[in-house]
């Protein structure tokens, strides 16, 4: 008897050792993953932004589930160090990325950063990069579902943009650097498609209307910006030195041949086009690096890995 009521008093003893902890965990996560689960509502009735971020949701015109996305992630202006600590993982927006809140924790969620830019040329950058991460905090809550039936939706746009330069070097550079793959690729689609193309399908189109008022003032804004225009610019110029490339190396090699079997009438009659196409490319090579300087100060945080184009001799 005394034995047996001994075990049974260890085995209280023990389960409340056990539960203490567990109970504990359980109410640290319930108050710490909190802000993940207020609805829109109380978000939008509770959250103050600062004037800089009311100004990001009201100049893109949000609506109000918009505006709750955008205000859960918690928008922030950061200076150049500050951004390379959040940010240095990289991506293929630049000057802005949404990750773990700062200061927050594990279970603190996600913030979005954006690079504090003072030159007014570039300023308005602020615009697309805050909504840009806003769609992928968007996406990010989406159900396995209902990410399946978007994402069908995304890859039937992009059949439609297969020589899109930009959108080119943005899914290459996604391969490269992306460790979940269909995911990201989807969720980057998912941003570039809701803020930098007009006229998308009718059901995109309807899908998007939840976060915007009007979606053309959003895309019209990134289409102005200082700093898009200029990396879809350098994006489309070495799209199009891929194949005078490839016809100068062609050319050249056709040239060497011609001048070592002796045949100086033929070669001669060539010299006159692949000068012109010499002239073609380096004139592509000078535009490029000449809008590369205009942003360089940026332009290592959007592609880190970037190496500017030689001119042919």
């Amino acid at each position: 008897m005394s034995s047996s009521y001994s075990h049974k008093g260890s085995f209280k003893i023990v389960l409340i050792i056990f539960l203490v902890p567990v109970l504990a965990l359980a109410g640290f996560l319930f108050f710490a993953t909190a802000q993940l689960r207020r609805s829109d509502e109380e978000v939008l009735k509770t959250y103050q932004p600062a004037s800089k971020v009311t100004e990001l949701a009201e100049k893109n015109g949000l609506t109000d589930k918009g505006k709750a996305i955008l205000y859960r992630a918690d928008p922030i202006f950061v200076d150049a160090s500050t951004f390379k600590r959040y940010c240095a993982a990289g991506g293929v927006e630049a000057l802005a990325c949404i990750g773990p809140k700062a200061g927050g924790g594990p279970f603190g969620g996600r913030q979005i950063f954006l690079l504090e830019i003072d030159d007014p040329k570039f300023a308005d950058h602020k615009y697309a990069a805050s909504i840009h991460e806003m769609l992928h905090h968007a996406y990010d809550r989406l159900s396995q579902s209902e990410k399946e039936q978007l994402n069908t939706l995304l890859d039937q746009e992009l059949s439609k943009y297969q020589n899109d330069p930009h959108l080119t070097t943005v899914i290459e550079t996604l391969d490269k650097k992306s460790k979940k793959g269909k995911d990201d690729i989807h969720s980057e689609l998912h941003s570039k498609f809701g803020v930098e193309y007009k006229d998308l399908s009718p059901e995109l189109e309807e899908y998007y209307k939840q976060y915007f008022v009007n979606r053309n003032k959003v895309v019209d804004l990134f289409q102005k910006g200082g700093f898009n225009s200029r990396v879809r610019r350098i994006d489309q110029l070495k799209y199009e030195l891929n194949p005078l490339n490839t016809k100068l190396t062609n050319m050249n090699n056709q040239l060497t041949s011609l001048k070592n079997s002796g045949d100086v009438d033929k070669f001669n009659s060539l010299v006159g086009q692949f000068n012109g196409l010499v002239n073609q490319y380096n004139a592509k090579v000078a535009e490029i690096n000449k809008v590369h300087k205009e942003v360089e100060g940026f332009y290592t945080y959007f592609n880190p890995d970037y190496k500017p184009p030689e001119e042919k001799k």
